[in-house]
């Protein structure tokens, strides 16, 4: 087991912590680590938007689906990325 540490909040941010626990069925540690890993998912997928939204690696990814294409002979039919680029 991690070691346990107290943290000062304001009581507001106590309350909507614990409201959230509550919610969800989870310890407000839980809450916080939850909310957290949300957070950074989040983060990680803008910045993979922010870099493969750029035309450079458009043109990139574009070259290089080219470049494999001749590979490509398994009949898998091909991804659709749109909605996270």
């Amino acid at each position: 087991m991690s070691a346990m540490t107290t943290i000062k909040v304001p009581v507001e941010l106590r309350d909507r912590i614990a409201r959230l626990a509550e919610e969800r069925h989870l310890s407000m540690a839980g809450a916080v680590e939850r909310a957290i890993d949300v957070a950074e998912e989040e983060e990680f997928w803008a910045r993979a938007r922010a870099v493969m939204g750029t035309v450079e690696a458009r043109v990139g990814l574009q070259r290089e689906s080219e470049r494999l294409a001749p590979s490509l002979g398994d009949e898998l039919e091909a991804e659709d990325w749109s909605d996270i680029l």
